[in-house]
C-alpha cells in the first residue's frame, strides 16, 4: 500500500510540474506577442 501512495505522489507532483512549467512558457509567449504587438503599433504610426 505504502508503494501505491508513494506512485500515486509522485505521479501528482510530476503533473504539478508540467503544468507550472507549461504556464510559465504560456506567460512568457503572451508578453513576447504583447511587445512585438506594440512594436508593430508604433511601426503602424510612422510615416512611410
Amino acid at each position: 500500500m505504502a508503494f501505491f501512495v508513494a506512485g500515486y505522489l509522485v505521479v501528482w507532483a510530476l503533473v504539478f510540474l508540467y503544468t507550472s512549467f507549461l504556464y510559465n512558457g504560456q506567460r512568457k509567449l503572451e508578453q513576447e506577442l504583447a511587445f512585438l504587438e506594440e512594436l508593430v503599433g508604433k511601426q503602424a504610426d510612422l510615416p512611410c
